[in-house]
């Protein structure tokens, strides 16, 4: 029940990830002579009011979606190798470490998220930044991804054992010189 729970927490946090790389990551409002808003998602930074840029550089200068869609590639990839015990300890090094990959990679938008938010407070009251529904979908899918590969790890008390022997149990101990009393 354990490792199945963990198994679907981990295509879970791959499907948030995906939907959270498509929704925006935050929002950046500028108030100058007119006013200027732009939309950063995990692909691109889209325009919502003001002039459009003339250039694709600046549309696609935002790359965050690489490492979240190989994350959640990887973390399907994990739940696809926990179903075959052959490839039991590589599902479990995948289903460790990709979660803590999905991590860094959202730590580093929440930074540069943070850092705008932060720099826009101190120096410019005509700039707003706000988080988007992305962002916290993304948190989310850290959170059940870190929970399924977890969840999918061997417990000592799981590992395999000897089988206890059925019916009586006979040790014999070896005979020894000291062990013989001479009467």
């Amino acid at each position: 029940m354990r490792s199945r729970l963990g198994l679907f927490a981990l295509l879970a946090g791959a499907v948030l990830t995906l939907v959270g790389a498509l929704l925006p990551l935050y929002h950046q409002a500028y108030r100058l002579a007119e006013q200027l808003e732009f939309e950063v998602t995990a692909w691109n930074v889209r325009t919502i009011t003001g002039p459009q840029p003339d250039s694709d550089e600046f549309r696609s200068s935002v790359q965050y979606g690489i490492p979240l869609a190989v994350a959640a590639g990887l973390l399907v990839l994990a739940a696809l190798f926990l179903r075959h015990r052959r490839f039991g300890a590589v599902a479990r090094f995948l289903a460790a470490g990709v979660p803590l990959m999905l991590v860094g990679a959202v730590w580093t938008i929440l930074q540069v998220y943070l850092r705008l938010a932060q720099g826009n407070r101190r120096a410019d009251p005509i700039t707003l930044t706000s988080p988007g529904l992305g962002l916290w979908i993304l948190a989310i899918a850290c959170v059940v991804a870190l929970v399924g590969g977890v969840l999918v790890q061997r417990v000592p008390d799981q590992l395999e054992r000897a089988p206890e022997p059925e019916g009586p149990v006979v040790y014999r101990l070896p005979d020894s010189e000291e062990h013989e009393q001479v009467s």
